[in-house]
């Protein structure tokens, strides 16, 4: 741990426009992103002010109202930023981190299954990247993994989009919440970027925003496989009259809030 080094994005060029990557950027979009100067928002601040964390790192962790966060160190609103994708930040393997960090925070307690979430920009509470580190309701797992078996789940990144599930979480009142969610099974993200995999294989090829996806990685574990159920939704997703909505937050199936 150290003192805290100059913070700020990198100058890169890049073409990128969501949906098209047409736009050519020379540094991150400050409309996206966010401005490094905006210190009214709370968990940037945070990161800003932060006097002790690894030198150099990309990432601190904070605690949440339940689980912990992953916080962003560069000024990144959330998702919707294209510097995650290919630019400044696309080299920060955020989840890796996160998934590593949610291993050493949670391995002295009884969580039981672990996840990662990261919510659509128009649903999250704070205007800077984070990732929620949470326990996973009682009963998703199982889901998934009866979904594994009998083939309902996608084991090629470019077929994705095209396995939806019914996944029942939980709303605020604490009532069952069915929604449908487009899932895919990776047996490791260690030198992977999910966010560009959701944007190439997703937002791309069914001409969707990125600032409306919410996605969520869960542990398969103990299961029917190892490795990792990776989900993604959003209010909008198209499905059939027989399943349910999508949605566009992941403490339906996370304990976050």
């Amino acid at each position: 741990m150290g003192q805290l080094v100059q913070l700020g994005g990198i100058a890169v060029t890049e073409k990128y426009r969501e949906g098209t990557r047409e736009s050519t950027l020379t540094v991150p979009p400050v409309a996206l992103c966010g401005d490094p100067k905006d210190i009214d928002e709370f968990l940037w601040h945070m990161a800003l002010d932060c006097k002790e964390r690894q030198i150099n790192a990309f990432w601190l962790v904070s605690r949440g109202v339940k689980g912990y966060l992953l916080v962003a160190t560069d000024r990144i609103k959330g998702i919707e930023c294209p510097d995650l994708v290919s630019g400044a930040y696309a080299g920060n393997n955020y989840w890796q981190v996160a998934e590593e960090r949610a291993g050493y925070w949670f391995g002295q307690q009884k969580w039981g299954v672990v996840g990662l979430g990261v919510n659509a920009a128009h649903h999250r509470s704070h205007e800077q990247l984070h990732i929620h580190m949470s326990a996973v309701r009682q009963g998703v797992k199982p889901m998934l993994d009866m979904a594994y078996q009998s083939g309902r789940i996608a084991k090629d990144w470019k077929n994705w989009p095209t396995y939806l599930n019914t996944v029942t979480g939980e709303d605020m009142s604490g009532n069952p919440q069915p929604r449908t969610y487009r899932v895919v099974h990776t047996d490791s993200f260690k030198t992977l970027n999910l966010f560009k995999a959701l944007y190439d294989n997703v937002v791309v090829t069914r001409n969707e925003s990125m600032g409306d996806q919410t996605m969520i990685v869960i542990e398969a574990g103990n299961g029917p496989a190892d490795g990792y159920y990776v989900l993604n939704s959003w209010d909008g997703l198209p499905h059939p009259a027989t399943t349910p909505q999508g949605i566009g937050v992941c403490d339906s199936l996370l304990i976050c809030k």
